[in-house]
């Protein structure tokens, strides 16, 4: 066990002195000093936080409930034994009656944090003392600060709570996952509990998310470490990329993700961040930009048929709505970017998904040190901004994927084409997107110290109609980007299809590179097959010699999709036939 210097002679004076004598002394703080710190607060609310600001591969564990000591005991030998690290949260009451429990998880070497108790008549004066007794007797008795505050139950005047909170510069904790369900107080194994604190589409824990967990919570003392060890296997280490077996836990690599505790995570000079983004503060050529160039009935066919990449299956017979029979005819079928360098295709990937899919697509770009562009569905991203701006510092580009992730055409049930929103729905549906993007993302830079953040839009099912179109460009978006290739690999039947597809979108019939080939692919738990067949295609590619007409190198379209390109543009026919 580790001991911590001090503080055995610390709780030895305290069981000595009484508690209430020790708080009375440490701790007595007049109410003229909360009302100078009311004022000074503003009446500001704490709000609850289920997440703490980091990119780092850190889930945050949080516990309470210290009243029995076998299931502490476990849980904090289990911590031990995986070099886990978290949170304990201590009430007032347990000051006073459980000292050998805290002092216990100190001597593990965990952390502490205050667990303030509602009252039926406790107000805005009684909630800062309470915060201030804890914390002072934390710091005196155990030789731990905390500014974490977690309100341990229901009840009592929630707003007295917050305010509290915030005036005395605390930070209110919440969790992004409460294991804790009534219901479950008589179960005796994880298997009863895990598929129901956990949805069909919860398939990992997320970066900087707070877990909470009481640890006397269960009849069964062996349950709540049981718990712990089910949520760290089934939720954590299959976040780390496992190339031979989805079910498997991931081989060791620097992309695996660990625990922390709160004092960790908001430690100074922690991956921490500031959010929302100062977008005031941003240059203007990052601000949203509604109708600038506004495209109208009379340069609508130059602008679409300039800024619109497109993919060969979508034409006048499939996902082409309400465009005059010429604009449909003279669109982009091609899907690449004309002029992209000789040899040089683009890795995209739609949508949004958990930490477990996306960072295994991260891992297997910086393994093979190449960069995508990620376009996103934003109604669900703000729910982990983490995780969007770990993308990004990565070195990849963001684009928006809509909102909502409507189409712009679909289908009736007559098999006729129509449009999935009207055309305010689509304007509030693509104009969201952005402001979305730009509050998390907004201030990071590539190497090339061009915005991360592209004014790029990918359209949902690749469909495209007059009305979207015309309102994509308004609401600020420079290019529409389908692509040459959509490898479906939400559908895939088997990784050597998939790794198949990949080949074939990159490549063309004669094994040469397709130059200015845009590869689709999807970043959700629904395509579990595309980082293992990224790796083997990208793996592949390194092995093959310079020279070789079927290396390719990896573009950002960022790059090449700037104000000066026109998809109308001919190829440069002088070049090897080859390089395209």
């Amino acid at each position: 066990m580790i001991q911590v210097k001090g503080s055995v002679v610390r709780v030895a004076v305290m069981a000595l002195l009484g508690l209430s004598v020790f708080l009375a002394s440490v701790c007595a703080a007049p109410v003229d000093e909360f009302r100078e710190l009311r004022m000074q607060n503003g009446g500001q609310l704490a709000e609850q936080q289920r997440f703490l600001l980091t990119t780092d591969r850190a889930v945050i564990l949080t516990f309470g409930g210290l009243s029995k000591e076998l299931p502490l005991r476990n849980i904090l030998n289990y911590m031990a034994s995986e070099k886990l690290r978290g949170s304990f949260f201590v009430t007032e009451r347990e000051l006073g009656r459980n000292q050998d429990n805290i002092q216990l998880i100190r001597e593990y070497g965990q952390d502490l944090a205050i667990g303030l108790v509602p009252t039926r008549e406790g107000d805005f004066y009684y909630y800062c003392g309470q915060i201030q007794r804890i914390r002072s007797a934390l710091n005196q008795a155990y030789g731990f600060d905390s500014s974490f505050v977690r309100i341990m139950s229901a009840g009592g005047d929630a707003d007295a709570m917050r305010e509290a909170v915030s005036a005395m510069g605390c930070t209110l904790v919440g969790q992004g996952l409460n294991v804790v369900q009534s219901k479950h107080r008589s179960a005796q194994s994880p298997e009863e509990v895990m598929p129901q604190i956990f949805g069909k589409w919860t398939t990992s824990l997320n970066r900087g998310e707070i877990v909470y967990l009481r640890t006397d919570f269960y009849d069964n003392d062996f349950l709540a470490a049981q718990m712990l060890q089910a949520i760290k296997e089934q939720k954590i280490d299959n976040i780390a990329y496992a190339p031979q077996s989805q079910q498997g836990t991931g081989e060791e690599n620097d992309y695996s993700y660990h625990t922390a505790s709160l004092a960790d995570v908001g430690s100074e000079g922690y991956l921490g961040y500031s959010y929302p983004v100062n977008v005031q503060a941003l240059p203007e050529e990052m601000q949203p930009d509604y109708g600038t160039n506004w495209v109208t009935e009379e340069n609508f066919t130059e602008a679409f048929l300039s800024r619109y990449i497109g993919a060969p299956e979508v034409n006048v017979n499939d996902r082409m709505l309400n465009f005059s029979r010429s604009q449909m005819i003279y669109a982009d079928k091609t899907g690449l970017i004309k002029n992209a360098p000789p040899k040089t295709v683009f890795l995209t990937f739609d949508d949004w998904g958990n930490d477990d899919s996306i960072n295994k697509l991260l891992y297997v770009l910086h393994k093979h040190k190449v960069h995508g562009t990620f376009f996103i569905i934003t109604r669900n991203m703000l729910n982990n901004p983490n995780l969007l701006r770990a993308i990004a510092l990565e070195g990849n580009e963001i684009g928006s994927h809509t909102n909502n992730h409507m189409a712009m055409a679909t289908y009736d049930e007559h098999n006729n084409m129509i449009p999935g929103e009207d055309a305010a729905e689509y304007w509030e549906d693509v104009a969201t997107s952005y402001p979305k993007l730009l509050s998390v993302v907004g201030d990071i830079r590539l190497e090339n110290n061009r915005p991360a953040l592209t004014r790029l839009l990918r359209p949902p099912t690749l469909a495209v109609s007059k009305m979207g179109v015309q309102t994509i460009l308004n609401a600020g978006f420079t290019y529409i980007v389908n692509g040459s290739g959509s490898t479906e690999d939400y559908g895939a039947v088997s990784l050597q299809s998939l790794v198949g597809i990949m080949n074939n979108i990159v490549h063309d019939k004669k094994g040469n590179v397709q130059r200015g080939a845009i590869l689709i692919m999807h970043m959700s738990s629904t395509a579990p097959l595309t980082p293992i067949a990224l790796d083997i295609l990208l793996t592949a590619n390194d092995r093959l010699p310079e020279g070789h007409p079927g290396k390719f190198k990896v573009g950002l379209l960022g790059d090449y999709l700037n104000d000066g390109y026109d998809q109308r543009m001919k190829m440069d026919k002088t070049r090897n036939p080859r390089d395209y």
